[in-house]
């Protein structure tokens, strides 16, 4: 008679912790339909890279979302992008709300929405956190934008000093010293582009 009772207890004792893991479950995951993730924020930070294939070298970049965990009114809380700690871009933490949310371009350089993204070094891919994916674009790409109009800029002047230096020239009515000057000027307009 010993074993059934105790083959019995067992039972219920298995029966008992199976309904204490799934009352703790029911209290972990809400029920099903219950959505209340909402839409997901995230702060950008504008990445790049320089990666060596053999002799060449490429440079890679990117925009990097870091998801946004937790807001308080003073503090803005965000997580890892990646497991991999060697290929994160930033690691967990969190940055003052005030700075970021505040035009602080008086006291440290950075507009609204724009702020330094705590530990980074001058290495790593990213340094900066911006509020917007626009911005971070704008940010990653400025540097070639920047180097495209001054092409356009070079382009233009050479342009003009080898206009000016064909009018200079004795066959058009010019003197061989205004020609030579205007000579002058456009080559070294030429080595400067």
């Amino acid at each position: 008679m010993d074993k059934p009772s105790s083959r019995a207890r067992g039972r219920l004792a298995a029966a008992a912790a199976l309904r204490r893991i799934g009352a703790a479950v029911r209290k972990i995951r809400p029920p099903p339909g219950a959505d209340d993730t909402g839409p997901a924020e995230y702060l950008y930070v504008p990445c790049a890279r320089v990666c060596y294939h053999g002799l060449s070298a490429q440079t890679r970049r990117w925009v990097q979302e870091v998801p946004v965990v937790r807001k308080t009114p003073n503090r803005i809380y965000y997580t890892s992008d990646t497991w991999d700690r060697i290929e994160a871009v930033v690691s967990p933490g969190s940055i003052s709300r005030q700075e970021f949310e505040t035009d602080t371009r008086g006291r440290h350089g950075y507009p609204a929405g724009v702020i330094p993204i705590p530990g980074a070094h001058p290495g790593s891919a990213g340094r900066l956190f911006f509020a917007t994916r626009q911005a971070a674009e704008y940010h990653l790409y400025r540097g070639e934008r920047e180097r495209a109009r001054q092409t356009a800029l070079d382009a233009s002047r050479v342009k003009e000093l080898r206009r000016a230096m064909a009018d200079a020239h004795p066959d058009r009515g010019g003197t061989a010293e205004q020609f030579i000057e205007a000579r002058r000027r456009y080559q070294t307009a030429l080595r400067s582009a």
